[in-house]
C-alpha cells in the first residue's frame, strides 16, 4: 500500500468525560486508507505515550536517587508526590527542572532554592551511557536550549504518621518554589489556557500557591497541611 504524505495523521482525542472523537481532515472521510491510517496513528501515539512514561519513570528515579530523605514515612510521600505530579500540567515544566529534596532534622519551617545550571554541570549529572532523562538533555530542543535549574527543597519539618500533610508539604514547597521566580512563573503560564493566564497574573504569592495546589490536584492535602501544622502552633 502507498503510503500518502498525511498518513497516520487521524487520530483518536479522549475527551473530558471520557468519550472520544476522531480528529480528521474532511477529505479523510472518503479515503480508501482511513482504517489504516487511523490504525497507524493509533501505533505512533501508543509509542509516543510509552517514551514519555519512560522518561518519567527515569527522571523520578533521578530525584530519589539524588535526593536526601532519610524516613520511609516521608520518602513514600515524596513518590506519591512525584507520581501525581507527573500526570498534572506541571509535570509539562518539571522536566526543564531537576527538583532535589533533602530532609533536615530540625523544626523549622521548609526553604526552597533554585540554582541555574551550565550544560556542563548537566553532564556531570547524566552520562551519555545512561540516559536517564531520555537522551536528550532536559530543556534541549534542537539547536536552541532552553535554560536549565536544579531546584533544592530543604524540608525541615514533616507530620509524622500523616501521609495527606506531608504530600501537602512537598506539594506546597514546590508550586512555591516555581511561584517565586520569573523561570517558574514562565513555565507555570504555560500550562495555563488564556483566562487563567490572566487571572494568574493578577494573583500575588498568597494566592498563587493555594490556587495553583487546587488545580493540580492537592486540595485535600492542603487543607491536611494547614491542620497540621495548627496543631503545632502554641
Amino acid at each position: 500500500m502507498e503510503r500518502k504524505p498525511c498518513f497516520g495523521s487521524i487520530r483518536e482525542v479522549t475527551l473530558k468525560g471520557g468519550f472520544t472523537k476522531t480528529d480528521a481532515k474532511p477529505e479523510c472521510r472518503e479515503c480508501e486508507h482511513f482504517r489504516d491510517c487511523l490504525r497507524d496513528g493509533k501505533r505512533l501515539a501508543e509509542e509516543e505515550d510509552q517514551r514519555e512514561e519512560l522518561r518519567k519513570q527515569n527522571m523520578m528515579a533521578k530525584i530519589i536517587d539524588l535526593s536526601a530523605v532519610f524516613s520511609n514515612d516521608l520518602g513514600s510521600c515524596l513518590l506519591e508526590f512525584l507520581n501525581r505530579i507527573y500526570d498534572s500540567p506541571l509535570g509539562m515544566i518539571l522536566f526543564r527542572n531537576l527538583v532535589i529534596f533533602y530532609e533536615l532534622p530540625e523544626d523549622e519551617p521548609s526553604i526552597p532554592l533554585t540554582i541555574p545550571m551550565s550544560k556542563e554541570t548537566l553532564e556531570l549529572l547524566q552520562s551519555e551511557e545512561d540516559g536517564a532523562l531520555g537522551g536528550t538533555l532536559p530543556g534541549e530542543s534542537g539547536p536552541s536550549r532552553n535554560p536549565f535549574f536544579i531546584r533544592l527543597v530543604l524540608i525541615k519539618r514533616s507530620f509524622p504518621n500523616n501521609r495527606k500533610a506531608n504530600v501537602g508539604l512537598i506539594a506546597h514547597e514546590v508550586v512555591r518554589m516555581f511561584s517565586r521566580d520569573d523561570s517558574g512563573l514562565r513555565q507555570i503560564r504555560k500550562t495555563l489556557g488564556d483566562s487563567e493566564r490572566e487571572l494568574f497574573k493578577k494573583m500575588d504569592d498568597r494566592q498563587r500557591i493555594p490556587w495553583l495546589m487546587k488545580r493540580w490536584g492537592f486540595q485535600e492535602e492542603l487543607e491536611a497541611m494547614r491542620q497540621a501544622l495548627s496543631g503545632l502552633q502554641p
